[in-house]
């Protein structure tokens, strides 16, 4: 997903994100543990006019057939003659389908504004090097996000509404689709709306030979502090320690 978009994927996906959020991540999850507005800073937001609809699989290990109302139905299926909806097979484990409509992009308009109140905080003492904040974020006004956790997984969709259209969408909410049947999946999002799928975070970068940088973060190799230890706001560390260029980009 980040390698298609550019963006991290919210995780849980249902989970709740804001432009602002203030959190840390591990085992690739985003934990909020504050706002920007409680430091007092403020800022901007440049919103996105231009909705655009996303879509994602893993390469060669997703399958999707659309049964289209009065179509013979695939052998195997237990989707009706009448029935339309949609059956999805996944080949390999920890494999993904993603599709999001009608999706917008806002983001913070002066991160270097941003960067140098967060770098202030760092240098009194108020703020951990190990705080991201949320400075882009995805919005979805539908999205169905699906993945396997075996391999040989499958789901059949079945909608309850609308069903005389001629093309479907697997993220439409007005198909009022529901599952009839899955094994092997670990994710179930279907045609949910109001989410915030995929996100930016930057946060502070040390060196001991040069002054800390606010640049985007990345999360390959990042051990950040839990939720319980992060409360502590005035904890800070010295980081001693090869950082591999994936961790930065």
């Amino acid at each position: 997903m980040k390698r298609k978009f550019g963006y991290m994927a919210t995780w849980l996906p249902g989970v709740p994100l804001k432009m602002g959020d203030i959190g840390v991540i591990r085992d690739n999850a985003f934990t909020r543990i504050a706002g920007l507005e409680d430091f007092n800073i403020g800022f901007d937001i440049r919103e996105d006019e231009t909705p655009e609809d996303l879509e994602y699989s893993s390469k060669g290990s997703v399958s999707v057939t659309t049964k289209l109302s009065g179509t013979i139905t695939p052998p195997g299926s237990s989707l009706g003659n009448l029935d339309a909806g949609f059956i999805v097979e996944f080949s390999g484990a920890n494999s993904i389908l993603f599709k999001a409509n009608k999706t917008k992009t806002n983001l913070i308009k002066n991160t270097i504004k941003l960067g140098d109140e967060v770098i202030k905080l760092y240098k009194e003492g108020k703020w951990n090097k190990k705080w991201v904040v949320i400075t882009e974020l995805v919005e979805a006004e539908t999205a169905t996000i699906l993945i396997s956790n075996t391999e040989n997984a499958k789901i059949e969709l079945k909608a309850n509404a609308n069903i005389t259209l001629t093309k479907l969408d697997i993220a439409d909410a007005s198909l009022d689709l529901g599952y009839t049947h899955y094994k092997g999946l670990d994710t179930k999002v279907i045609a949910q709306s109001g989410l915030t799928p995929l996100f930016k975070v930057k946060g502070i970068h040390t060196n001991i030979f040069v002054p800390p940088v606010f640049k985007e973060k990345g999360i390959t190799a990042f051990d950040f502090v839990t939720p319980a230890t992060a409360a502590d706001e005035f904890k800070d560390d010295l980081f001693f320690d090869y950082v591999s260029s994936d961790d930065w980009e």
